[in-house]
């Protein structure tokens, strides 16, 4: 049976640099599995800057976390729609729109949407 899978992008919180977040859908639910690094270009190039999903969003035990810090839990800013790696903390900041705010754990279905760098 072939798996349902792509990439969304994120950008690290503390390292503010791009990588790329596997999900998988399991039960009908988007699953976390891997992180890697990633370059602009190469995200243009295979379209995820592109991409938009929306469920809900799990993480898998064995996913690693952000590349770049190690985070294993991401926020999506309420503003622009995209994934930032999150630590934690209470207030947080967009890396990629620069909206700030308060995090606050939703589980509900999320949307997220790739691009503009």
């Amino acid at each position: 049976m072939k798996k349902k899978a792509s990439v969304i992008l994120a950008k690290c919180n503390q390292e503010k640099k791009l990588y790329g977040i596997r999900i998988e859908m399991r039960d009908n639910d988007w699953v976390r599995t891997w992180a890697f690094k990633l370059k602009e270009e190469m995200a243009q190039k295979e379209g995820f800057d592109k991409t938009t999903f929306s469920g809900s969003f799990f993480t898998d035990d064995e996913y690693p976390g952000c590349p770049w810090c190690g985070a294993k839990k991401c926020f999506i800013c309420g503003s622009c729609g995209k994934v930032n790696c999150y630590d934690g903390s209470d207030k947080v900041k967009c890396n990629w729109c620069g909206a700030g705010g308060t995090a606050y754990s939703d589980d509900s279905a999320i949307d997220v949407t790739g691009g503009g760098y």
